[in-house]
Parts: structure tokens; sequence; C-alpha cells
């Protein structure tokens, strides 16, 4: 399994996003991936226009790392939302993520949505919504797989989306449409949040699981906190029985060393791997 490193521009410190991240151009990010031992960056992008393909392919290649995916966790930070109860805010979202997917798909990896789905709209009913939700991701989902990539969703917590909550409702929506351009993808803080069990979320997910986000509680990185974390022995276990064969990212550590945090979680993940 690929690990690979959050990563985004020094930008995104203004729009208050939630974990922290390796912060720098695409060749200042992944100069400091590889030298702390990671496989990848998963990169969050600005708006259009700050930072483009050429730059970030430049970086990989010179210092051998991967691009993992793309995230979309800044789209929610300008106030879009696929969503949103505002036709032109819906508009809007749907566009970045087409710029979104046009951008992963030069390279082949694909992008995350989470927290950017938004909130069901006060006064719509399940239907509304569902039939709306499934206009524009199947929309997504065929602009991604002809852009060379694929739109992974994510259960989330209510508190970052209120629609799609459940391993359960995910599988269902990934089945719903069914669509080479459409999968997703697991974030262990966000199991924990609405799971009962995040090993058996994981084992639910089995044959649709495309790409993982790793958090102990509170989304600090496995392997770096004095408090008890989640059973990540057990947790990798379930990931080799279902024989997933994706990439893992995980975040810089909020406080302390993290350059040294950053190195120690990716030696504590790969002593749980099989050899």
């Amino acid at each position: 399994m690929q690990l690979s490193l959050l990563a985004s521009t020094p930008d995104v410190s203004t729009t208050g996003y939630m974990v922290n991240l390796l912060l720098g151009r695409p060749e200042a990010v992944a100069a400091e991936a590889k030298a702390l031992g990671y496989d990848g960056i998963e990169l969050l992008p600005g708006p259009p226009g700050t930072v483009g393909a050429e730059e970030i392919e430049d970086a990989l290649k010179r210092f051998d790392i991967a691009l993992i995916a793309v995230n979309s966790g800044r789209i929610v930070a300008q106030g879009l939302t696929l969503l949103h109860p505002a036709p032109a805010v819906r508009a809007r979202a749907l566009a970045r993520f087409k710029d979104l997917l046009d951008l992963a798909g030069h390279f082949g990896v694909p992008v995350t949505l989470a927290g950017a789905k938004g909130m069901v709209p006060a006064g719509d009913s399940l239907e509304t919504v569902g039939a709306m939700a499934e206009e524009i991701l199947g929309a997504l989902a065929e602009f991604g797989a002809a852009s060379g990539s694929k739109l992974l969703l994510t259960p989330t917590d209510d508190a970052d989306s209120n629609f799609i909550c459940s391993v359960a409702e995910a599988v269902a929506w990934v089945r719903r449409l069914d669509h080479p351009g459409f999968g997703m993808m697991l974030d262990t803080h966000q199991l924990l949040k609405k799971e009962p069990s995040v090993v058996e979320g994981i084992r639910a997910a089995a044959g649709l699981l495309s790409h993982l986000h790793l958090y102990d509680p509170g989304r600090v990185p496995p392997g770096t906190s004095e408090k008890a974390g989640l059973e990540w022995s057990a947790l990798m276990a379930a990931l080799q029985d279902i024989q997933y064969d994706g990439a893992a990212s995980v975040s810089l550590a909020p406080t302390g060393d993290r350059p040294a945090l950053a190195i120690k979680t990716a030696s504590y993940l790969r002593s749980l791997m099989p050899a």
C-alpha cells in the first residue's frame, strides 16, 4: 500500500483547513514528502491558476514521487458545495470539480469528494435531493471518466456533510451510479464518528474501496499520539483481508516536531503491513 502526505500550496493557511498539511509549491512538497519516507502526495489545489499540471509533473519526476489523489477539500472553504441551495453556487461547484478532475486526469489519479457534497437543503424531500445528487454525481462521473480520472465518494460525519454519512449509504450510491468514473474512499476519522466499528466499516466496502485517509481520533496521524487510538493492527489486517491494494494518505501532526512525527507515522504503518 502506498503512503502519501496531504499537501497544498501555502495559501491554504488562509482557509482554516481542518488538518495540518505539508505546505509549499509542488517542488518543495515533493522533495519533503520523499525525504520523510512517503511514496507520494495527495494535493489540495487552490483556485484555477494557483498551480498547473506541468509544474506538478516536473516536481514528481525530479523527486521520483507520485501524485496519489487530488483532494477537493478546499472547495468548501470557497463556499462551494454540490448540494448548495443556490443553483448558481451549485453550478460553480460543479465547474470547480471539473477543473479538479481535468487536473487529476492528467496524472490518472482520482478526486476525493467528502465535505464538498454539502448539506441537504432545508425543506427538500429525500427524493428531490436524491434526484439532484444523481444528476450532479452522474455528470461528474462521466466527465471524470472522459478525463482519465474518477470521483471518489466519502461517507462523512454530519458536521462535514449530512448527505451520505454511512458506509452502507456510500456503497448503495456507488452501486446506484454503477459508473467507471465513480468510486469510493473511506476516512477513519469519519468512520469512527459514524460506524459502530471502523474495522467492520472497512469490510463493508470490500471490492469498492479505492482510497483511504488514515487518522486516529481528532484527525491525528497514526502512531503519534500518547492517547489510545484505533486498533491499527486489526484495521490493517482488515485491509489485507479485503485485498485492498490502493493508497492511503495522512496529515502532519497538529503539534510537536512534525517532520519527525511524519517519519514515525510512515514507519509505524509500514510495520503493520504484510512483508
